[in-house]
């Protein structure tokens, strides 16, 4: 049986918009039909110092792999496009961040209706009501779903960011 997944994807690099395409591409290929996607919203870093802001788009698709097997596709597309985690790990331990730029950063917003808390996986992506630039795309694909946990939509968690 099929579910219907928001991810979320940015990039901070150089070829941000080539890279979000060619992982849109992908996904589409290897993870889940794509039934929508939102246009690409550019955003200042969040929670870190970069040269670049970053492009971020939303896409919807319904794909037929549990959770836990679509994090570990969603980490193998990261991996082949360029995501070195070590890296990543070296950079905010140098300079005492809580994030660093990565070439792409794909996330998995809301997995049907389900909810996931352990130290692998948590869905609904737990910072979504705060920010913006994570709010703004999966609005644009899914405005009015219900958040399993908050119980509001992403249009209302919108404009409630906005006042």
């Amino acid at each position: 049986m099929a579910t219907e997944v928001t991810l979320l994807l940015g990039s901070n690099d150089i070829e941000a918009k080539e890279i979000i395409e060619r992982a849109t591409g992908i996904i589409n290929m290897s993870v889940g039909r794509i039934l929508r996607r939102s246009e690409d919203y550019t955003s200042e870093p969040y929670g870190f110092s970069a040269e670049r802001g970053f492009i971020n788009r939303a896409v919807v698709i319904e794909t037929t792999f549990d959770a836990y097997s679509l994090l570990q596709r969603i980490n193998l597309i990261e991996a082949l496009l360029g995501r070195d985690r070590e890296e990543e790990a070296r950079i905010k331990r140098e300079r005492n961040e809580d994030y660093a730029s990565r070439p792409i950063d794909i996330d998995i917003i809301f997995y049907g209706t389900e909810t996931f808390h352990d130290r692998r996986l948590t869905i609904p992506y737990h910072f979504l009501a705060e920010r913006g630039y994570a709010l703004r795309p999966v609005a644009e694909v899914v405005p009015d779903f219900k958040h399993p946990a908050l119980g509001a939509t992403p249009r209302e968690m919108l404009d409630n960011l906005k006042e």
